[in-house]
């Protein structure tokens, strides 16, 4: 954990979350796919938060087995213990002063996500920053069309569309999940 090293190599996955940092550093997390337990591929959900620099990998975060609870711990406090749970399919983006974020995702069927998490690389601590706790396939709290407000929240998704602008915000478009009443193409 935390050591780059030649033989590094993070599981075989789909549905992983992926950004490139203002460095040139690749930031991968989770997705489904393959744990550390053996020579064939155990195709569980992963936890697991990996950065690729200088042409090696470096397990920065999370469990080596799938299918992880994950710890929340403190909405808005960073702690040593925090991490996010098993998914795949989330959003990811890096913002302006090098954190790596995620929201959404999924765990099976549709049993998706709304959390949001943001990955501090100095201080190697994940903070559980808004949205529900686990897959509770949560509905949007909408609010008024183009003003903020502390209660906004998108509804549960996974596959969907997302950049950050030159600021480091979150752009977020669609993907499977939950509106404010139901379930489908968002």
């Amino acid at each position: 954990l935390g050591v780059a090293a030649a033989g590094n190599l993070p599981g075989g996955r789909w549905g992983a979350s992926a950004r490139l940092d203002a460095s040139g550093n690749v930031w991968m997390f989770g997705g489904f796919g393959c744990d550390s337990t053996g020579p064939s591929c155990s195709n569980l959900l992963l936890n697991d938060l990996w950065k690729y620099s200088g042409g090696q990998w470096t397990w920065v975060s999370g469990a080596t087995t799938g299918d992880q609870a994950g710890t929340y711990g403190t909405l808005g406090t960073a702690a040593a213990g925090n991490v996010p749970p098993s998914r795949q399919a989330s959003v990811a983006w890096i913002d302006g002063v090098g954190n790596f974020w995620m929201f959404g995702g999924f765990t099976s069927g549709t049993n998706g996500f709304n959390d949001l998490w943001k990955f501090d690389p100095v201080a190697k601590q994940w903070t559980w920053e808004s949205g529900s706790k686990g897959a509770t396939s949560t509905p949007g709290n909408y609010g008024s069309q183009g003003i903020a407000a502390a209660t906004n929240v998108p509804g549960a998704r996974w596959l969907s569309a997302a950049w950050s602008d030159i600021h480091g915000n979150l752009w977020l478009f669609g993907g499977q999940g939950f509106d404010a009443t139901g379930t489908g193409s968002l």
